[in-house]
């Protein structure tokens, strides 16, 4: 399959750069991208998709995915159930170290591939059945 670009820095996004921030707005800003996330890593996100703030100048996959369960924190929402159990939910990072990742429908390595505004990344886990 063909990959994206690759990426010649592996630095954690420090959190007060834009990819340390929340989106401010449920819609796409033009310093944005869109993160989806499918079955299990929906779940373990508390979302389904989520807007996350990067750099002008992209970062990288394996970059962001260090982040992202932080990332996730600061823009979930307060679970809608009181008695919903957080410790019965798969743990993002456990998820995404098991999944596959595409960047605007192209299958993506995080280890040499980068994401830039108006992307959008995919967080596919392994699928049972067929």
């Amino acid at each position: 399959m063909t990959e994206t670009s690759p990426s010649p820095s592996h630095a954690p996004i420090p959190a007060d750069s834009p990819a340390g921030s929340p989106a401010t707005s449920p819609a796409a800003s033009p310093t944005s991208i869109s993160v989806r996330f499918f079955a299990a890593a929906a779940e373990a996100a508390g979302a389904e998709q989520l807007q996350l703030e990067v750099p002008a100048q992209g970062v990288g996959v394996v970059d962001l995915l260090a982040d992202l369960p932080r990332l996730v924190r600061q823009q979930r929402p307060l679970p809608q159930h009181p008695a919903h159990d957080d410790a019965a939910s798969p743990s993002l990072e456990r998820v995404c170290a098991r999944s596959s990742f595409l960047v605007n429908g192209v299958r993506a390595r995080p280890e040499t591939t980068r994401v830039h505004p108006g992307d959008q990344l995919d967080v596919l886990p392994p699928f049972a059945g067929g």
